[in-house]
């Protein structure tokens, strides 16, 4: 495989610094590699490689889809997603070729999320074991409706070691086993609407500091101060919520 990185700062180009793997294994349509700072939830400030994994079953990725989409999922999300992640563009990358060119652009930075789109469509355990042998921890971000045992298989070595869910369809719809963290995007989706979910939280912490990490994300766009205030609402009926400010945009990185 061709790596003619160096580190990229930005989601851009993938295709111009990375050569697709040859067929004939697994390969995973990544549509961004990038090094990066988290900037949102329990990880927020923390280095990171992110990879952006192409592909999404809640709305295609297409402007001409979204009300379609928003229809035929019934899901709110593609009216106002404005994540690039459509298939057409990415690379398709073999897990050992994937993990490589994560280690090369992160340098010393060890930590890769797994994003999308909906990341466990493709997300598997060769992947997580690539990554794990790259020395990286994993985490992975997912909207709740595909099962972890579906993707990665029932030893728990295999999984990431650190997942975070964002649903976008009622929590009677969502099928994913447990989450490190929930996040919900306001003003669609609101802590009321997620009580019985927000039990597969594992807790975090010791002592009396344990506890499980519900955030509020106000919606960016045009609707932020409006999301804002109502986050700010929330948290104060709801103190076991707390708000999650997306620092990377005051950070300026993407």
């Amino acid at each position: 495989m061709s790596v003619s990185l160096p580190t990229p700062e930005r989601e851009a180009g993938l295709a111009d610094r990375l050569a697709a793997s040859p067929a004939g294994e697994t390969r995973y349509a990544v549509k961004a590699l990038w090094r990066t700072v988290q900037g949102e939830g329990t990880q927020a400030g923390r280095a990171a490689v992110f990879v952006r994994l192409a592909g999404c079953n809640l709305w295609s990725g297409f402007e001409r889809d979204r009300a379609r989409d928003a229809a035929r999922s019934g899901a709110d999300c593609p009216m106002w997603c404005d994540t690039e992640f459509a298939p057409p563009g990415a690379v398709k990358l073999s897990a050992p070729d994937l993990a490589r060119a994560a280690a090369e652009a992160g340098g010393a930075v060890r930590f890769c999320v797994l994003t999308g789109g909906e990341p466990l469509l493709q997300a598997d355990a060769a992947l997580v074991r690539a990554l794990h042998a790259e020395g990286f921890t994993v985490a992975v971000e997912t909207n709740g409706t595909q099962r972890l045992a579906d993707a990665f298989g029932d030893d728990p070595a295999d999984h990431p070691d650190w997942v975070v869910c964002s649903p976008k369809l009622p929590e009677g719809e969502l099928v994913l086993e447990a989450c490190d963290e929930l996040k919900l995007v306001v003003p669609d989706y609101r802590p009321e609407a997620y009580g019985q979910f927000a039990e597969r939280v594992r807790e975090h912490g010791e002592g009396r500091a344990r506890r499980r990490a519900l955030w509020l994300q106000p919606e960016d766009g045009p609707r932020l101060a409006e999301a804002t205030r109502l986050a700010l609402d929330l948290v104060f009926e709801n103190p076991r919520w707390r708000v999650s400010v997306q620092t990377h945009k005051a950070l300026g990185v993407d």
